[in-house]
């Protein structure tokens, strides 16, 4: 009767298997956690070939050493979506200490998962713009650059801020600057292709990663002036800020680079370079890195 009432109201679910893997019993709060009924439940085979392939691990190893683990998003047969959860299994000897089944703990992670999942949100993405921010951006560099590429890949990272941003800002107020700080977000996003990434560094500072199959110096640079043209005419379109059309120009500037010899912080540096060259030859600028500009810029 003891073990009973534990089994009944534990805030954890339980249920109990048999030696084929069968489900022979389970509490409520299972059946609230899965969020299906009872005759779903008993009798359901959890070493089926249609059953999950992880939970079928953790069960064979229960029955096979005494104990099981599973952790994963768990989704039964015809389901329309799983749940998160974890759940440590555990054989059941008989008196003889002939294997006869186990039973299962499980408990519920969607609210963690959804804690971590705003935790990794705050983490590595803007607030205000939703884009990926520095930390993230920075962290996708080091990655790319200490790859081992299978093949040969280019690329080309840009950076740009937004001219007479804070004349804007102070005069029109943050709101008006914030919106504008999105909606250069929102087309930022509209010029990516797959396996791009556009992100915000501070203030009206944004960086465009992109990446490119072609190792033939002359047709990347071709490729990366057409791409930067494009994003160029994309951001220079007047802006609704305040009820009004509002013309904005950003001053960009760009390097190219190998990805199998490339140095992060190398080519962080060249666009950083070749966008403020950009902001001294009189704004609305775009510029491409090029090593006489180091020179210039000390």
């Amino acid at each position: 009767n003891r073990y009973r009432s534990i089994f009944q109201h534990s805030p954890l679910g339980v249920l109990h298997f048999d030696e084929h893997g069968h489900i022979t019993d389970c509490n409520h709060k299972l059946l609230e956690i899965l969020d299906v009924n009872r005759a779903q439940l008993i009798g359901y085979r959890m070493l089926s070939r249609s059953a999950d392939v992880g939970v079928a691990t953790a069960v064979r190893e229960a029955l096979a050493k005494g104990t099981g683990y599973y952790e994963g998003t768990y989704c039964l047969p015809n389901a329309s979506e799983g749940t998160p959860l974890r759940a440590f299994f555990n054989g059941v000897h008989s008196v003889s200490n002939d294997m006869v089944g186990g039973v299962a703990i499980i408990e519920d992670f969607t609210e963690r998962k959804r804690s971590e999942a705003i935790i990794y949100r705050q983490a590595f993405y803007d607030a205000l713009t939703d884009l990926p921010n520095r930390r993230l951006f920075i962290e996708r560099m080091v990655t790319l650059c200490n790859a081992a590429q299978a093949e040969m890949q280019s690329g080309l990272l840009m950076f740009l801020d937004m001219d007479r941003f804070k004349l804007i800002n102070d005069t029109w107020g943050h709101a008006t600057g914030d919106d504008l700080l999105v909606q250069v977000a929102r087309r930022l996003e509209g010029c990516l292709c797959e396996g791009d990434m556009a992100a915000r560094l501070s203030g009206d500072e944004f960086v465009l990663l992109a990446l490119f199959n072609e190792v033939d110096e002359q047709t990347l640079e071709a490729r990366a002036e057409a791409y930067m043209r494009t994003v160029q005419q994309v951001l220079s379109q007047p802006y609704r800020l305040a009820n009004r059309d509002v013309e904005v120009t950003p001053s960009m500037g760009y390097t190219c680079f190998m990805v199998a010899a490339c140095e992060h912080e190398e080519v962080l540096k060249q666009a950083d370079i070749a966008m403020y060259r950009a902001k001294t030859e009189g704004r609305a600028r775009l510029c491409r890195f090029q090593p006489w500009m180091r020179e210039a810029m000390h």
